[in-house]
C-alpha cells in the first residue's frame, strides 16, 4: 500500500489543476457530506458542539438532508464527475436514516465512499456494506478503559465495551476490503494512556491509528497553551508505540503538532484558497460551506441548495464571485487543515511559465 496520507494527492488530477488554471470551474473531486446534525455521543472535544469554538453558529440538532434532496445529489455527483464522498458530522452519520441507500447510490455511480464515525452503528447492514465498499471508515475513540470513555464523550460506560465490540466483528468481516481506521484525539483526560490504546486498537484488528491534538480554542496561543503541558508525556507514548507496535498490518500515524508550530496553523499569509474547488461541504442543514474547518458559521456559508441542485449552483456565476471574494488572510483566522495542501497549490500556480523547464 502506498501513502495514504499525503498532501500531494491533488496533483494526480492535472486535468482538474490545469481547468482552475485557465480560468475555469471544474467540478470537486471530493465532498465533506454531512448527512445529519443527530448524534448519540456528547464528546468534550467536539468542535460542533463547544461554545467556545465557532462552528456551533448555525448548527442544529434537527437537521438532517431529506432523501429526495440526497438522491438529487447523488445524481448531480455522478453527472459531475464528483470521485469521492467522505460521510461526517454535524453529527453522527450513521444516525442518518437512509444511509444504507445513500451508500448503495454512491457506490452504483462509481463514486469512492469512506466515513468517519463514533462505531457505536458500525454493525448489521451497515457494516457489512462499508466493509464491502467503502475504501476506509474510520472510528473515533479516545481512551483505552470505559471510565475514561464513558467521561469524555458523556455516555454511559457500556458504550466503550459496545464500540470495542462493533471495531473487533468488523475488522473480521469475510471479504472486507475497507481499511479500518481509528481517530485518537490526544487530550489531558486520555495522554497517559496513549500507549495502551494504540496496543488495544491492534488487538481489535485496526488497521492503523492517527494521532492528533485537540482544538479547544480559536485562538492559537490558547491552543498550544493546552498541550504544552501535557505534549511531553504524549510524544513519549507515541514514539514508543511506533518502535513497539508498528507492524506491516498496523500502522501509526502521528500527526500531533509540537505546541509552538500551532500559529502556523492558524495564520495564512495568501489570498485566496484553491483548495476550495476541489474538496466542498454539503451539510444537514442542506448547505454548501467552503470547507469542514468552516462549516456551520456565517463566514462559511457560500450557499444553499434548498431550492437549487447542487450541479446548478455549483456552475452558477455566482459561486464563483463568492468563492473568489473569500480571503483567508482575513476571513479564515482559525485551524486550517489544507493549509499545507494550499501553499503547494500556490507554489504550483504562481510559478513562472518561462523557468518551468529548469525542474
Amino acid at each position: 500500500m502506498g501513502k495514504v496520507y499525503t498532501n500531494t494527492k491533488i496533483f494526480h488530477f492535472a486535468n482538474r489543476l490545469e481547468q482552475l488554471k485557465l480560468g475555469g470551474i471544474p467540478a470537486p473531486i471530493h465532498i465533506r457530506l454531512k448527512p445529519t446534525n443527530r448524534c448519540n455521543h456528547h464528546c468534550s472535544y467536539c468542535c460542533y458542539r463547544n461554545p467556545d469554538l465557532y462552528l456551533s453558529e448555525r448548527l442544529r440538532e434537527e437537521d438532517r438532508i431529506p432523501w429526495a434532496k440526497m438522491q438529487e445529489l447523488i445524481n448531480d455527483f455522478a453527472a459531475m464527475g464528483v470521485k469521492a464522498v467522505t460521510f461526517s458530522g454535524g453529527g453522527e452519520p450513521l444516525c442518518y436514516p437512509h444511509i444504507a441507500d445513500t451508500i448503495r447510490g454512491l457506490t452504483a455511480a462509481g463514486i469512492k465512499i469512506a466515513t468517519l464515525t463514533n462505531g457505536s452503528l458500525l454493525s448489521g447492514e451497515v457494516a457489512e456494506l462499508l466493509a464491502h465498499n467503502a475504501v476506509w471508515c474510520r472510528v473515533s475513540m479516545d481512551a483505552a478503559d470505559a471510565e475514561t470513555y464513558g467521561a469524555i464523550r458523556r455516555v454511559p460506560v457500556t458504550e466503550f465495551d459496545r464500540v470495542c465490540d462493533n471495531l473487533r466483528t468488523f475488522a473480521a468481516i469475510p471479504g472486507r476490503t475497507c481499511v479500518l481506521g481509528i481517530n485518537f484525539i490526544v487530550t489531558r483526560e486520555n495522554h497517559t494512556d496513549i500507549f495502551t490504546f494504540l496496543r488495544k486498537a491492534r488487538q481489535l484488528g485496526a488497521d492503523n491509528v492517527k494521532l492528533s491534538g485537540a482544538v479547544v480554542s480559536t485562538k492559537p496561543k490558547r491552543n498550544a497553551a493546552y498541550h504544552a503541558s501535557i505534549h511531553a508525556e504524549a510524544r513519549t507514548q507515541i514514539d514508543r508505540a511506533i518502535r513497539e507496535l508498528s507492524t506491516p498490518d498496523f500502522t501509526i500515524i502521528d500527526k500531533l503538532y509540537e505546541p509552538e508550530d500551532e500559529e502556523g496553523i492558524y495564520e495564512k499569509d495568501f489570498h485566496w484558497c484553491p483548495m476550495i474547488y476541489f474538496m466542498t461541504v454539503i451539510a444537514a442543514d442542506q448547505q454548501v460551506y467552503f470547507c469542514h474547518d468552516k462549516a456551520y458559521t456565517e463566514n462559511g456559508l457560500l450557499g444553499s441548495l434548498k431550492d437549487t441542485d447542487f450541479k446548478t449552483f455549483w456552475y452558477d456565476p455566482a459561486t464563483r464571485v463568492r468563492i473568489k471574494n473569500l480571503d483567508p488572510g482575513t476571513d479564515c483566522c482559525h485551524h486550517c487543515a489544507d493549509i499545507l495542501k494550499n501553499n503547494m497549490l500556490l507554489d504550483y500556480f504562481e510559478s513562472d511559465p518561462d523557468h518551468l523547464e529548469f525542474v
